[in-house]
């Protein structure tokens, strides 16, 4: 796992994890004991989760992705658990939200580039993949016309 220093997700995952072995020491018993399914087994998806985003951002960070995708990842994995990084993090709800806002901001004049240095044409056969597909694609598709009254004229050629 990341050290705890590099980032907040890093953070996030030592604390989550850190919490959940205090509370096992805490506990009478072993991890057979109804404490154990009760208290820890249900956090085992979360920290694992944790870890796992820390992880992820840590090898993003290592490859050099932008900081803007970077930003974006980060607030997306904030929103998982808001409470600890309010709680523990030092980010209230407002701040939250201010830092997505700036993440987004930054990123969507750069998400033209993002997009295209992915290549997906060649890995998705979908039309809506360019302009130019999806408009082959919509002079391709059948007209279908009728004698059908739509919206408020109906009710006019009611009266």
């Amino acid at each position: 796992m990341p050290d705890p220093n590099e980032s907040l997700l890093a953070r996030h995952a030592a604390s989550l994890l850190q919490e959940n072995m205090d509370l096992l020491k805490s506990l009478e018993g072993n991890h057979r004991s109804d404490s154990f399914n009760a208290l820890i087994l249900p956090q085992s998806e979360t920290v694992i989760e944790a870890m796992g985003h820390a992880l992820a951002y840590s090898a993003a960070m290592q490859a050099n992705l932008p900081q803007p995708v970077l930003d974006i990842y980060e607030c997306a994995v904030i929103r998982r658990d808001s409470a600890w990084y309010s709680e523990q993090g030092g980010l209230s709800r407002l701040n939250q939200r201010l830092r997505e806002d700036a993440a987004v901001s930054s990123m969507v004049p750069q998400l033209p580039l993002y997009l295209s240095q992915l290549e997906i044409e060649q890995f998705v056969q979908a039309p809506i993949v360019s302009d130019a597909y999806w408009k082959s694609y919509l002079a391709e598709l059948p007209v279908h016309t009728g004698s059908a009254i739509a919206g408020v004229d109906i009710v006019q050629a009611m009266l």
